[in-house]
């Protein structure tokens, strides 16, 4: 049997060739690249250097220190990835000799040397490699037979010596295109044809996605319309990592089959998912949301934690330390239905986890399985652990595809080694096709005098390969982008053909769409026939129609039995509040049950609801145990209840990282204690603090029934908590306390309704009235805890029994509406509001246009939303 090597350069032409001998069922035929030829020739179990032992033997040389120019930046993250690249370019080159004219190049020089030194047995750097097949030269006619050169389109310097000797030991063929670089090569050469390189396209598209839309509009017509298979077409760029998001999602869309030769990003895989779940909660510590998303990527069942591990904990709060997290799942233990078994498999897991980076390499053995660990393992062995997130977006991985029957899409060089007939170049822009020469991260040009690293070559590689590739098709078409991916102008290369010029518009139509979506796209009469379409349409015309209130607006048909069975619930005072300031919103938030997402589980700062019920939260737990006689029992009252608080809240609800939480409570403490204080001194009879009413309660209470609360005859009933009432039965009088975190108000009028922002007092005093016959006289204050000392606004009798008769007016006029389904947007709120997310992007516009119309329907309430 004969022996045959053929040479190949690159992945894409590798596994092309050897599908190619396995077709022709081909005996005695090796397929090897130039690493692969040399170690072959070294004998033994020789071979070359990977990615995977390069890294760890740079990070122990860099470790090993003692260098001149580079020690303070040697234990930078990003230093192993740079050596890595220096180290490429300078074996490529072919430097054989140390250069020590510099400390750079001093410490450049001891640097290599040290990472040859520690690679593992049997692994060899290039240079190593070149001079351990010299040596067993005289074997090639045995081991490689004749030598053939397929399609590389150039060989880097450091294996001309070894190609020049084996010429003269068994008989070497270079075929390749005349715009191959073998000026010095001494064997056979042979010129492939050149193909009829016509060209079909130079297509000008708006960005890089509009790019990738026409090459996939361009693949499926030569597929469906010429016949052409797939293993005949080729996608490519100098850089490919513009597009491959886009082609990733539009290739699945379009059902295509898409060979990505350089290998699909790790993190759009399940596993490199695996891996940045992981990395998320080590880099950015523990939170609720992070350990839920690790564990619906990574099997808990792994570490025998039963699947309802979940089950009793509050989804707001953050728990952001390994002690939370023991408080939280204790108090949830009688929610499980086994017990303890959660908390004794899943508080280890959790400690190493709170460990951070430095259990990285622990937490990837105990969490992650097959290809996920290797790639978490990888991450790791390609810079400290302080960068896993810029290691797992530059790992890639194969994906899956045969190439042999699909389109391809990669890297120019790739293709130059497996061309295809049929060819499309992205990316012809200026500074990216040629793409402008860079330095090399340690080894700038400037210091290496006439050496010339294979990076300062790059725009006239990128024209070669142009012109190869160009040479070799038999139908090819170019594209650029009008625009890059952040929008900045793109100028033309210089390889682009201004006479073939198309610019392609929005409403150009293609031959053939690659996908549904693409043809609707390309198609709008088609579009507009969706019944998705058509309403989305059917709603931005509304939008725009400053005469009518529609459907778009709130409009709704009479008597909506979602409508009336939000109004038949007992209401809380902030359901009542919505449903008279914000008609739309109590529809949206009671009827139809959106709620705000938790998007922020740790937040910066408390939002003032949540600031306020804090404030509450102390005050109520001081009086809990009685009213306090001094400012010493105030001081105790609030350390002890701060302390309970720091330990309960973090586990029920979302609040700020450590050090900011503790000046929340520190403000909150201030707050409290100027409200405590507010009320030394003053005998007001039995005081009662954070009092519910219209629900059962478990202790004492001042009142006749515990039943709702009903807002005269509108068929409201509404039920809440007080924050203070003063009853004084001998007097027949009741104080009503609200608690305001905030500032007051600069007016100087007597507040009632503060434009509905303070309706909670209005029905306090309704319910205190309801539910104490026998009091008289009704006083309700607001005390404004942010002055010092605390500040305090009141209503007295009078002007809070007809604000009473008001409210309940304008509680009939809410219900009226919504039962009439004259629903609209009500005014702007003082404060953000979450549910607006479902309005019109720009409301103000939106507002100004619907002014009339609103005012029209909201006119019943309006007197409500511009009270004092």
């Amino acid at each position: 049997m004969s022996i045959h090597t053929v040479i190949v350069d690159g992945p894409l032409a590798l596994r092309m060739q050897r599908l190619t001998a396995a077709r022709e069922g081909a005996i005695g035929r090796q397929i090897l690249t130039l690493p692969l030829l040399a170690a072959r020739l070294a004998g033994g179990f020789i071979a070359p250097a990977s990615q995977e032992t390069l890294y760890p033997a740079i990070r122990a040389a860099l470790d090993a220190g003692m260098y001149e120019d580079i020690g303070q930046v040697s234990g930078l993250p990003g230093m192993p990835s740079a050596v890595l690249t220096s180290l490429r370019s300078w074996w490529e080159a072919g430097i054989l000799t140390e250069i020590a004219d510099n400390p750079r190049l001093r410490d450049f020089a001891m640097l290599e040397r040290r990472v040859r030194e520690a690679l593992p047995p049997g692994t060899l750097a290039p240079p190593d490699l070149v001079e351990a097949a010299l040596k067993r030269l005289h074997l090639a006619p045995k081991l490689l037979g004749s030598v053939t050169l397929h399609e590389v389109p150039d060989i880097k310097p450091i294996w001309h010596r070894l190609i020049m000797h084996l010429c003269d030991v068994v008989p070497v063929r270079w075929v390749g295109s005349a715009h191959c670089q073998r000026s010095w090569f001494p064997g056979n050469e042979e010129v492939l044809p050149a193909g009829r390189s016509r060209l079909a396209a130079a297509d000008v598209c708006a960005d890089p996605r509009s790019e990738v839309r026409e090459a996939l509009r361009w693949a499926r017509a030569l597929i469906a319309e010429d016949g052409i298979s797939p293993s005949e077409i080729a996608i490519t760029a100098t850089s490919p990592s513009t597009w491959d998001d886009t082609f990733l999602v539009l290739a699945r869309e379009a059902g295509l089959p898409l060979h990505f030769s350089h290998g699909v990003p790790a993190l759009a895989t399940r596993e490199g998912q695996s891996c940045a779940a992981l990395a998320d909660v080590l880099l950015r510590g523990l939170s609720q949301e992070r350990v839920r998303l690790l564990f619906a990527r990574v099997s808990p069942a792994r570490q025998n934690i039963p699947l309802d591990w979940a089950k009793g904990l509050r989804r707001s709060a953050a728990l952001s330390t390994a002690q939370h997290w023991r408080h939280a799942l204790m108090q949830a233990r009688a929610e499980r239905a086994d017990g303890d078994a959660a908390e004794k498999s899943l508080l280890p897991v959790i400690e190493v986890l709170a460990s951070g980076l430095l259990a990285a390499e622990r937490a990837g053995r105990l969490l992650l399985r097959g290809p996920a660990l290797t790639l978490w393992q990888d991450a790791l062995r390609m810079a400290p652990p302080q960068a896993v997130e810029l290691s797992l977006q530059a790992l890639r991985v194969d994906d899956g595809r045969e190439p042999g029957s699909s389109v391809v899409w990669g890297p120019t060089r790739h293709l130059a080694g497996a061309p295809r007939k049929y060819l499309r170049l992205l990316g012809l822009e200026a500074n990216a096709w040629p793409r402008q020469a860079v330095e090399d991260p340690l080894l700038p040009q400037h210091l290496l005098d006439k050496i010339k690293l294979p990076s300062a070559d790059i725009a006239d590689e990128d024209r070669m390969m142009y012109n190869l590739l160009v040479a070799q098709s038999d139908h090819y078409a170019l594209s650029r982008g009008h625009r890059s991916a952040t929008g900045a102008l793109q100028a033309a290369s210089t390889l682009w053909r201004r006479d073939q010029q198309r610019i392609v518009s929005r409403s150009a139509i293609p031959r053939h769409a690659f996908s549904e979506s693409d043809r609707l796209y390309a198609r709008p009469v088609d579009a507009g026939k969706q019944s998705q379409i058509r309403s989305s349409r059917a709603c931005w015309r509304a939008w725009q129609d400053s005469e009518q209130h529609t459907a778009h607006d709130g409009l709704i048909r009479a008597n909506h039995h979602l409508v009336l069975e939000a109004l038949a619930e007992v209401q809380s005072t902030t359901s009542l509040n919505r449903l008279l300031c914000n008609p739309l919103g109590f529809v949206w938030e009671y009827a139809l049950h959106w709620r705000e997402p938790n998007l922020d589980p740790q937040p910066l700062a408390l939002d003032q609801r949540a600031f306020g019920e804090l404030v509450h939260a102390l005050i109520g737990g001081v009086l809990r145990n009685g009213a306090p006689r001094n400012v010493h029992e105030i001081d105790i009252g609030l350390a002890d209840e701060a302390k309970r608080l720091g330990d309960i809240w973090p586990i029920a609800r979302a609040v700020p990282p450590g050090l900011l939480w503790r000046h929340t409570m520190t403000v909150a403490r201030e707050r409290a204690s100027r409200g405590l204080r507010d009320a030394l001194g003053e005998p007001r009879g039995t005081s009662w603090t954070e009092l519910t009413f219209g629900e059962p309660i478990a202790g004492p209470h001042p009142w006749t029934t515990l039943s709702p609360v009903s807002v005269g005859a509108t068929g409201i009933a509404f039920r809440g908590r007080i924050d203070r009432l003063d009853e004084d039965a001998s007097r027949g009088a009741a104080i009503i306390t609200d608690y305001k975190a905030g500032a007051a108000p600069e007016r100087k009028k007597t507040i009632v309704f503060n434009r509905g922002m303070e309706l909670q007092r209005v029905f306090y005093a309704l319910a205190a009235k309801s539910l104490l016959p026998e009091v008289r006289y009704v006083e309700s204050r607001l005390t404004y805890l942010r002055h010092e000392p605390a500040r305090t606004l009141s209503l007295v009798q009078d002007e809070l029994a007809a604000a009473i008769e008001e409210a309940i007016t304008f509680t009939a006029a809410a219900v009226e509406l919504q039962k009439t389904g004259q629903i609209a947007l009500g005014p702007q709120p003082e404060f953000f509001d979450p549910i607006s997310i479902a309005l019109p992007s720009d409301l103000d516009v939106y507002r100004r246009t619907k002014q009339r119309p609103f005012a029209q329907v909201n006119s019943p309430l309006s007197k409500l939303w511009s009270s004092p």
